[in-house]
């Protein structure tokens, strides 16, 4: 049976927050560092169900307007919708669902994260990287 997942990139300058698994889910194992996600119950509202989580993790955000949606190549039974916010301030709470975090530098995801990422959002995030080196080098 299909199931759906909300997940929240939290860009906080060139990084971004993972979160460490708390157990065993269904599609990752419990050590995975992945971006903070909800798995959605029929019906539920995912704008919703993202701001419930990021309210849960007792952060202050920026909602930005790209939205993700896409389906793992590894796990097609799965389907995420992605929201990108801004960290605007907050010492992330993640004991409710997770077991610990870690601010990563957007081009070094890949060293932490061993879960399928869209290349869409690996585009993106790139970007902002970019985007952040380019300002941070013009401001000195």
């Amino acid at each position: 049976m299909p199931y759906k997942r909300v997940s929240v990139i939290i860009l906080r300058g060139d990084q971004v927050l993972l979160v460490k698994l708390k157990e065993m889910d269904r599609a990752l194992p419990r050590s995975t560092w992945v971006f903070p996600f909800l798995e959605l119950g029929e019906g539920d509202s995912p704008r919703k169900a993202m701001g419930d989580l990021l309210t849960n993790l007792s952060i202050s955000f920026d909602i930005q307007d790209k939205i993700f949606r896409y389906v793992p190549s590894e796990n097609p039974k799965l389907s995420y919708i992605v929201y990108i916010v801004s960290y605007k301030s907050g010492d992330p709470d993640v004991s409710k669902y997770f077991q610990t975090y870690k601010w990563v530098n957007i081009k070094d995801i890949t060293a932490y994260s061993t879960s399928f990422m869209d290349s869409n959002i690996t585009a993106y995030l790139n970007d902002v990287a970019d985007k952040y080196a380019k300002f941070s080098f013009n401001k000195t």
